[in-house]
């Protein structure tokens, strides 16, 4: 199976290290946001800011690691909406045949504000010029994002970490919101982060299942894609437990789990399939618990 892992923080692990891992567990391809931790004012690192205030996030790593194996990364490049040269900076980016997408972060009440009134037009429209779609991170915001859906019909848009709130448990409401942007065939769902935001089982996680299935039955496979987060997400679950609850799930077909683990991220990020042939995985994901240090 072609099996892509649509967000790491791999410059964390290193290149070499995620080859690695992916290579045990049968990853083809992994899409790197490039993240290192927040400095005092709680930007997101690395980057730096603006005259006028604004954060500009950077990927040097995430650059340099798909440069070396294009096969095997690709990243996308986080977008501060406040940044007044945001087309520009778009224009800069789209240069590079290694980027394959940008992404939005709702988390600070300005970002809120700025979200819910409209304000992140000019980059979704800079976004749109350019083919690029959009990750958004809105928690507790989702219906918000149908203004945006409805105005650029034509922009790819995708809901990150399954709409849910960070640190909450998923409820009916945020299960509500999130399906209810299916309507708009524009808008796709990233399923990352589902063992932590949505279950309080061990592995294999058998309480997402009702969760998934009702996320898969609104999207439809082809608007689903798996994402495991593992360098945040591993004090929950090994990488290798993120994937394999899928690709064994009970209430997913085969054809389901080839689109949510690959070809919806091939399709939507316009990202071709390497020549070689898929890793076959063949390990099972409790002979790869890595330790984690501090």
């Amino acid at each position: 199976m072609d099996i892509v892992d649509c967000q790491v923080h791999s410059n964390i692990l290193g290149a070499e290290t995620t080859l690695a891992i992916m290579d045990a567990i049968g990853i083809r391809s992994l899409l790197i946001d490039e993240y290192l931790q927040p400095d005092a004012k709680g930007s997101l690192l690395p980057g730096y800011t603006l005259p006028g205030g604004a954060f500009r996030p950077i990927g040097p790593s995430a650059e340099a690691a798909a440069l070396a194996h294009p096969d095997r990364f690709a990243f996308l490049m986080r977008i501060d909406p406040s940044d007044t040269e945001v087309e520009g900076w778009i224009d800069t980016l789209s240069v590079s045949p290694n980027l394959r997408a940008l992404r939005v972060i709702i988390f600070t009440p300005a970002e809120r504000a700025a979200f819910e009134s409209g304000g992140l037009d000019r980059l979704f429209a800079a976004a749109l010029a350019h083919n690029l779609p959009v990750f958004v991170t809105c928690p507790s915001r989702v219906p918000h994002l149908a203004r945006y859906a409805r105005k650029f019909s034509d922009l790819q848009f995708v809901i990150d970490h399954c709409g849910a709130e960070f640190g909450a448990p998923w409820g009916e409401g945020s299960i509500d919101d999130t399906v209810s942007m299916a309507t708009y065939p524009n808008v796709s769902l990233k399923w990352a982060h589902a063992p932590s935001f949505l279950s309080v089982e061990p592995y294999p996680f058998a309480d997402i299942e009702p969760k998934l299935r009702r996320a898969v039955d609104a999207f439809g496979p082809e608007r689903v894609m798996w994402a495991s987060d593992y360098t945040v997400s591993r004090s929950r679950q090994n990488w290798a437990e993120s994937l394999f609850y899928l690709r064994h799930s009970p209430v997913l077909s085969q054809s389901e789990k080839e689109w949510i683990l690959g070809r919806t991220a091939r399709k939507l990020l316009r990202w071709p399939a390497p020549e070689t042939p898929p890793i076959p995985a063949a390990m099972h994901p409790h002979r790869l618990r890595p330790k984690v240090t501090a």
